[in-house]
């Protein structure tokens, strides 16, 4: 399949099926390129992550709506 092939199947996919396929297009980047041997997390990176995930499951994180970060990021970057 050509890349104009590609291009034009794409097309005819609903929103949410190019969704998909965009994630699906990541993946297999994300694989392709990275493996855990190659950037493995510290001890205290993985406590951090334990630490916010027990917050966030309590109520206890400060969180944004994407639409205060998306203003956040115009407004910083104009």
């Amino acid at each position: 399949m050509t890349f104009q092939n590609l291009k034009q199947a794409v097309k005819k996919l609903s929103p949410q099926e190019r969704i998909l396929f965009v994630q699906y297009i990541l993946d297999t980047i994300t694989a392709d390129t990275f493996e855990e041997k190659d950037a493995p997390l510290s001890n205290v990176w993985k406590a951090e992550l334990d630490r916010r995930s027990a917050a966030y499951k309590k109520g206890e994180a400060k969180t944004r709506s994407w639409a205060e970060i998306k203003d956040r990021l115009i407004q910083s970057n104009p």
